[in-house]
């Protein structure tokens, strides 16, 4: 039975005004506008991913689907069983810093998008803070001509920025760019990050990030959320001890309004376990191999990826003491056929050679369900968790 749905008190929820401390994550080429209006729908902030944003019409198109969802649904419902006061307005984008933002063209759309549709939120990351040198401040008070930072810019079109870290240096980075809310992404999580040797675990890092850089250095103001291994509501429960909120990816890969290849999806739910997922260069030094564009080759630190192991990550991971895995990779790659092979693979969804993108709480993921009720059922499960720890105290 669902429980009578009210609204979370938390700097993040009082800062985004959603119902909800739970963030959808912004996957590219799974993230769209769908699963961000159902996420939203349900109460929490639902991100459509812009990805490496070379492809503004589709963007367009995912953003058309969204509001087309939101505006469909309170009419439906008239706002009597809303869980959240809801509206076209609360949609957020995410987008890959490196790429999003290479050329003046990238920033020239990023105005475009925040001008038309005015996000309430927008989120970026490797890296989160970029600056151009061809985009100037508007302002009037001296800054005039100085450089304008996608941070800046957003603000001027009234959106939110998130952005999201790997590290304490990242954060510092974050918060003197006067940003809105911080994500500190573990790695435990699925999809790119930083690299295993530079990255953190996701509760040390959201709980770092809080108590030593935002509330101790009187910043009590810009909402921390975790990222990384988070898939039900224990998880979430833990988090909130140390931080105001959470990004889901991997659960919400596994959610049926999800984009992307349905058989990679559905090795998700298979029998898996942490020891099944892990962070590895592999995959990005083959892709960059394939890459049509300079622009979308993930550069380092961010060129790692968190996914479920199989072949690929067996033969070519740095892990269990193999010798030069990335010089052996090169190596294949320039004298075999091992990126001809690959293309292959990728052209079936061969999960046995290409990456299915996972975090280390896959092991916890069962099904394919919505994503509205994948998020009541996470607060569900955060309610009966907290619940459970009041009567451990007598």
């Amino acid at each position: 039975m669902r429980i009578k749905q009210k609204a979370w008190n938390t700097p993040f929820t009082q800062s985004f005004q959603c119902r909800l401390p739970i963030l959808s994550a912004p996957m590219a080429g799974v993230s769209g506008g769908l699963l961000a209006a159902e996420v939203t729908k349900a109460g929490g902030l639902g991100m459509i991913a812009a990805g490496h944003f070379q492809d503004v019409e589709t963007l367009e198109s995912e953003i058309e689907i969204f509001e087309d969802c939101i505006t469909s649904s309170r009419t439906k419902n008239n706002e009597a069983d809303s869980h959240s006061d809801y509206s076209s307005s609360d949609m957020a984008i995410g987008f890959i810093g490196f790429s999003s933002f290479a050329t003046p063209a990238g920033w020239e759309n990023y105005e475009r998008i925040l001008k038309k549709y005015r996000p309430k939120a927008v989120q970026c990351f490797a890296p989160s803070i970029v600056v151009s040198q061809q985009q100037q401040q508007h302002g009037g008070d001296g800054a005039c001509g100085l450089p304008m930072s996608n941070v800046q810019l957003a603000h001027e079109y009234g959106a939110k920025f998130i952005a999201q870290v790997g590290s304490i240096a990242e954060a510092k980075i974050a918060i003197r760019h006067d940003v809105d809310a911080i994500i500190c992404q573990g790695s435990e999580a699925g999809g790119h990050g930083l690299r295993r040797e530079l990255g953190n675990s996701t509760l040390a890092l959201a709980s770092q990030v809080k108590s030593n850089l935002v509330a101790g250095n009187n910043n009590n103001n810009i909402p921390v959320l975790a990222a990384g291994g988070i898939v039900n509501g224990k998880h979430v429960t833990s988090m909130l001890c140390v931080c105001d909120g959470v990004s889901m990816g991997t659960r919400y890969w596994a959610c049926k309004e999800s984009l992307g290849s349905k058989q990679l999806q559905n090795e998700l739910i298979r029998d898996n376990s942490c020891d099944d997922a892990v962070r590895t260069t592999a995959f990005d030094q083959i892709h960059n191999e394939l890459a049509s564009s300079n622009l979308l080759r993930w550069q380092h630190p961010y060129d790692s990826s968190g996914t479920l192991r199989n072949k690929t990550t067996e033969e070519w991971d740095d892990r269990d003491g193999k010798p030069s895995s990335k010089e052996r990779l090169q190596y294949a790659i320039d004298t075999t056929q091992l990126l001809e092979e690959y293309k292959v693979s990728r052209e079936i969804c061969d999960a046995t050679v290409v990456p299915v993108y996972a975090g280390q709480g896959v092991g916890e993921i069962d099904s394919i369900e919505g994503a509205y009720d994948i998020t009541l059922k996470v607060e569900e499960e955060v309610i009966e968790t907290m619940d459970r720890l009041r009567s451990l105290h007598c």
